[in-house]
């Protein structure tokens, strides 16, 4: 394998429906749980719901990749920061509410300013840290398929499961 997208091919059943799982529950709590949608206007809707589509995406294969990865590229701690973030990021970045963190801490700029600048600049940096860090999983699966003896997870970081190699 020489790039990292053949390594999706390799995944299984469950990696699959756990990625699918995070991306469905992840969609449902920006839409439902942040109100993503509540009154906004149609190009308001258009950027949320892209950035909830490919948001809920990127942490889907991002939670895939962390289910059940081979000897040499096990889940870490350090494994966790760009989904974690990346989700926080698209929660501040959906809500259309009035008192939402991002408005709070902006207050000084008009709200025009705040839902057409600063939220898609944070939803953008969001998907681009999840897409990073996705990048990075599949690197590290990859060097672990391609030879199993060699691989490692980072040296630095605490396993979530540690156990016999």
């Amino acid at each position: 394998m020489t790039g990292r997208l053949p390594v999706v091919t390799t995944w299984t059943a469950a990696r699959w429906g756990g990625g699918a799982a995070a991306a469905v529950l992840s969609a449902a709590a920006l839409v439902f749980a942040n109100g993503a949608f509540d009154d906004a206007a149609l190009p308001g809707a258009a950027w949320t719901g892209a950035l909830v589509l490919t948001g809920s995406a990127a942490l889907g294969l991002l939670v895939a990749s962390l289910v059940g990865a081979p000897i040499g590229a096990e889940t870490t701690f350090c494994d966790l920061r760009g989904p974690l973030f990346g989700a926080i990021g698209l929660l501040l970045a959906t809500t259309q509410s009035r008192s939402g963190l991002l408005v709070q801490m902006f207050a000084g700029l008009p709200l025009d300013a705040i839902r057409w600048g600063v939220q898609p600049a944070v939803g953008v940096a969001a998907v681009v840290l999840m897409a990073v860090a996705l990048s990075a999983r599949l690197k590290l699966e990859r060097d672990a398929l391609a030879d199993p003896a060699e691989a490692q997870a980072c040296a630095t970081c605490v396993p979530i499961r540690p156990g016999p190699r």
